[in-house]
C-alpha cells in the first residue's frame, strides 16, 4: 500500500471459522498462515488517510507464482487496484528468502506484462517472516525508490505480539491475531542532506487463515497522531474470489 504497505498482503458470514481461535493464550496449529498466498485470495480495504485527505478503497487479489522476465525473478503476484484518479491496476511481487518474504512494488503493466519503473523499484527484503508467531522482532530497511544515488531508506524495527483481546473491523470481529507494532525512520539522501528527522510508527493487526485487517499509521511515534487507518472489508478465500476478478480488474478508475 502507500505505506505497505501497504500490503499487503487481505466475508462477513464466514469470518469467525476463518479468523478465529477464540482463546485467551497463544495457540496455533502447523496448518495456521498469517499471509495466504493462495491464488484467487482477495481482501478489500478501506483507506482513512488524514495525510492525503482522502477516502478510498484498495482490493489485492493474488495472481499466484509466476516468472517475471522483467526483474528476472520468480515470485507470488498480488494485483492491487486502488480507486483513486490515475492511481488503478498495480502488481506486486513477493519471494521468499530465509523464513522471511521481500516485497516488490512501485511496478507497473505494459501491454499486460509486468514491467519496473524507470526510477527504481520499491523494495523491502525482510518484509514479514513466514511463520509469523508473537515475540519475535526483526529489522530492516525499506528502499521506496530502490537503491539508486541519493534515494532514501526507512530503517524499520519491528517486534510481534499475541493479541489476547477481540479486534473489530468492518469486515468482522476476529481473535488469535498477532499485533506488530513497528518503529521507522527515514535516513539518507534529501533527509541527511536538510536534517530532518521524520519518524513514523505503525501497529498491523493480522487474523489467521485471513491476513492483514488493521493498520494504523502514527507520526513522529506510537504516541503521536494518528496520520492513516486501513481495516479490512471484505475477504473471500481462493475459489470464492475468483469470480471477482474480473470486477477488480475491469472496475473504472475513479
Amino acid at each position: 500500500m502507500a505505506k505497505r504497505a501497504i500490503l499487503t498482503c487481505v466475508a462477513v458470514s464466514f469470518i469467525a471459522t476463518l479468523g478465529a481461535c477464540n482463546r485467551a493464550v497463544w495457540h496455533s496449529s502447523p496448518a495456521t498462515v498469517f499471509f495466504p498466498l493462495k491464488p484467487h485470495t482477495m481482501w478489500m480495504y478501506q483507506v482513512e488517510s488524514k495525510s492525503q485527505r482522502a477516502n478510498y478503497t484498495v482490493t489485492d487479489m493474488v495472481i499466484g507464482s509466476q516468472y517475471v522476465p522483467a526483474l528476472k525473478l520468480t515470485g507470488n503476484v498480488v494485483q492491487e487496484f486502488y480507486n483513486l484518479d490515475r492511481a488503478g491496476l498495480r502488481p506486486l511481487v513477493y519471494t521468499l528468502k530465509n523464513g522471511y518474504f521481500t516485497r516488490l512494488s512501485g511496478l507497473d503493466y505494459v501491454e499486460h506484462q509486468i514491467k519496473g519503473p524507470t526510477w527504481g523499484r520499491s523494495e523491502e527484503p525482510m518484509f514479514l517472516p513466514e511463520r509469523l508467531a508473537p515475540d519475535q522482532s526483526w529489522s530492516n530497511n525499506l528502499f521506496p525508490y530502490g537503491k539508486m544515488p541519493g534515494s532514501f531508506r526507512v530503517a524499520q524495527i519491528h517486534r510481534t505480539f499475541f493479541e489476547t483481546g477481540e479486534v473489530t473491523v468492518p469486515a468482522g470481529k476476529f481473535t488469535g491475531c498477532i499485533r506488530i507494532e513497528t518503529a521507522a525512520r527515514y535516513q539518507g539522501g534529501p533527509y541527511e542532506r536538510e536534517k530532518q528527522d521524520l519518524r513514523l510508527a505503525y501497529k498491523d493487526w493480522y487474523a489467521p487463515n485471513v491476513g492483514l485487517i488493521r493498520t494504523i499509521a502514527y507520526e513522529g511515534g506510537p504516541k503521536g497522531p494518528e496520520m492513516e487507518r486501513v481495516e479490512l472489508l471484505r475477504f473471500e478465500p481462493g475459489s470464492k474470489a475468483a469470480t471477482a476478478q474480473v470486477t477488480v480488474n475491469n472496475s473504472p478508475k475513479s
